[in-house]
């Protein structure tokens, strides 16, 4: 039945509750797991492997507050994007995207009432605890945790392998690494960290130091490939906002 719908593309070995509601311009890939009263909004593309919980809605359509009106278009929305091997636990909301797609990519983990606002990139072996709320154009490079109930401001990035501490509001970009509590960073978060950047604690906090002052200039430090790498790449996003 649900095959019939317009644009609807079902892999193998899906397991989709009755209870499910999937509108048209949808793709799901193989193995994934769907269960009640899952609403599944048009242009979104699902992996394969995921499991999405009871009470999920995915690709909703973001309103402006500047609207005077609800253009409710759902076709006209840029979707979602959901990569492989991620858990959708109770009552996520995630909205579509405006200009791009919203993504996660593999591997993450969205812990219950999570808020997914539109536009927002969620990378890799990303964790998310319950009630966090995101707002659109966020972006979380891989392997970082936020905490319960905490609050991320429209355009920040979560740098990889960083923490934001549970029922914090975000207002800047959290340099890679570190815990962050309001706005600050404190401890290296050795819970993810490997030996290499722990080793380099008091470096990465002279680059942090001179990344939130406007002077960073990683070519000074001899730092390893490895981090190097993945500073920059969380430069390159913080310069798309120029938060």
């Amino acid at each position: 039945m649900l095959q019939s719908f317009r644009n609807l593309r079902i892999g193998k070995n899906n397991v989709i509750s009755k209870l499910a509601i999937i509108y048209d311009n949808v793709t799901i890939g193989d193995n994934n797991f769907i269960g009640d009263n899952v609403t599944i909004y048009p242009n979104t593309i699902i992996g394969n492997h995921n499991n999405i919980f009871n009470g999920n809605v995915i690709g909703e359509q973001a309103i402006s507050t500047n609207d005077k009106y609800m253009k409710y278009e759902l076709n006209m929305c840029k979707g979602v994007e959901i990569g492989d091997n991620n858990l959708l636990h109770i009552k996520n909301l995630i909205f579509s995207g405006i200009d791009n797609a919203t993504v996660i990519k593999n591997n993450n983990k969205l812990l219950s009432e999570v808020h997914v606002g539109h536009d927002v990139y969620i990378g890799n072996n990303v964790v998310f605890f319950p009630r966090v709320i995101q707002a659109g154009y966020s972006v979380y490079l891989d392997n970082c945790n936020v905490g319960m109930g905490a609050t991320i401001q429209q355009k920040c990035v979560i740098g990889q392998y960083s923490m934001v501490g549970g029922n914090n509001m975000i207002t800047k970009n959290v340099f890679p690494y570190f815990v962050n509590i309001a706005n600050k960073i404190h401890r290296i978060n050795k819970m993810k960290t490997s030996s290499i950047v722990n080793d380099n604690e008091t470096i990465l906090r002279k680059i942090s130091e001179d990344f939130y002052n406007n002077k960073i200039d990683l070519n000074k430090y001899e730092i390893p490939k490895t981090i190097k790498n993945d500073i920059e790449l969380f430069i390159k996003n913080c310069n798309k906002f120029h938060k």
